[in-house]
């Protein structure tokens, strides 16, 4: 039985607390509209920072002091990158989401090249 996740959580349904990552995925690959459903956007971030420890950012020009902004990336490019760290990991494919979310490593920046 799959429970929503709590009220308080960034999760909001399709995703529940206790799919496992595998379950997760595999719900991605049985339909792909998913992919383009902009609301399971900052769930997969979430769950994609937690497993991976890095952040998507941008770099911004140079005479901006170097500061960076937060880039929403696609939710097809964060589906990628789970599968691609679980494929690395295969024991993360049983872990649920709560869990890796509970576990989830320091997250450091790092620059995702832009299109010139």
């Amino acid at each position: 039985m799959i429970h929503p996740m709590p009220t308080d959580s960034p999760f909001k349904e399709p995703i529940a607390s206790d799919w496992t990552i595998e379950a997760l995925l595999e719900w991605f690959a049985a339909d792909d509209t998913r992919l383009s459903d902009s609301t399971v956007r900052a769930p997969l971030r979430a769950i994609e920072e937690s497993l991976t420890g890095s952040r998507w950012t941008l770099d911004l020009d140079a005479s901006l002091s170097g500061a960076r902004l937060t880039r929403e990336p696609a939710v097809i490019s964060l589906v990628r990158s789970i599968a691609l760290h679980v494929s690395r990991h295969p024991a993360l494919r049983a872990r649920t989401v709560s869990e890796v979310l509970r576990e989830r490593t320091r997250v450091a920046e790092s620059a995702v090249p832009t299109r010139s």
